[in-house]
């Protein structure tokens, strides 16, 4: 299994990719296209047949406004294999206003069909081999966080927002736990980095890739850095970083 980082900036960072994950295993899931993701798919994934599905965490314009422009290159590339789009229920009412606001009429003209499928907390879902589970964050936008479980591993990615009782469960034990990290100020919307590594060490994960850093912190990144320095497996990763797991 691999996770690929296409992007680990917040909303408004003029450097840094929203933070989006590319995740390979025997399937290839897309975590997350906001609005600066598609450059970066188009140049990991020239295959448009390559993904077989997306999920969104939430409706906020970073984590998935890079959709029309994602889904109609797969249609200009010729994309013929169904794609499974997972998201919220509420989510996905969104997602279909955007698509017709960005390229009005071209969902229709798809050769491919997109297979819905709405997910709500406690739930499980199948994808190929894997099953995926999904937990509230804390966060204005209703957002899911996402566990990924196959050939024997878990992957965790938090979506936005500060975690909960239920999304702390979901990562216990991950193999790779991809979380937002805004600052070390407690703020109502976001996670903490304090709180966020401590939790962290007492649910037992193995390696924690900190991402959706706000952009000031993030280009002075020394107190991030001394944060986890003696902690090897805790990470501050970039764009296009590649994590074996």
């Amino acid at each position: 299994m691999e996770a690929i980082l296409l992007g680990c900036g917040e909303a408004f960072d003029e450097d840094l990719p929203n933070t989006s994950v590319l995740l390979k295993f025997s399937s290839t899931l897309l975590l997350d296209c906001g609005f600066s993701v598609p450059p970066q798919v188009w140049r990991a994934v020239p295959d448009a047949n390559t993904i077989d599905a997306v999920y969104i965490s939430h409706a906020h314009a970073d984590h998935y406004f890079g959709l029309p422009a994602l889904l109609g290159r797969m249609w200009e590339d010729g994309r013929t294999k169904p794609l499974s789009l997972i998201s919220q229920a509420a989510v996905l009412d969104q997602i279909r206003e955007a698509l017709e606001l960005g390229y009005r009429g071209l969902p229709a003209r798809f050769r491919y069909s997109i297979e819905e499928q709405a997910v709500a907390p406690g739930q499980t879902l199948r994808i190929g081999d894997a099953s995926l589970d999904f937990a509230h964050t804390s966060h204005p936008s209703p957002n899911l966080a996402i566990r990924i479980e196959a050939e024997g591993k878990k992957v965790c990615y938090s979506g936005d927002g500060m975690f909960t009782d239920a999304s702390r469960r979901l990562f216990c034990g991950a193999d790779l736990l991809i979380h937002e990290a805004y600052s070390f100020e407690r703020i109502p919307v976001h996670a903490d980095i304090g709180r966020l590594i401590e939790m962290a060490e007492q649910e037992g994960v193995r390696r924690l890739a900190l991402v959706h850093v706000q952009r000031d912190l993030r280009r002075n990144p020394e107190r991030i850095l001394r944060a986890i320095q003696q902690k090897p497996h805790f990470d501050l990763p970039e764009p296009a970083s590649r994590i074996e797991i």
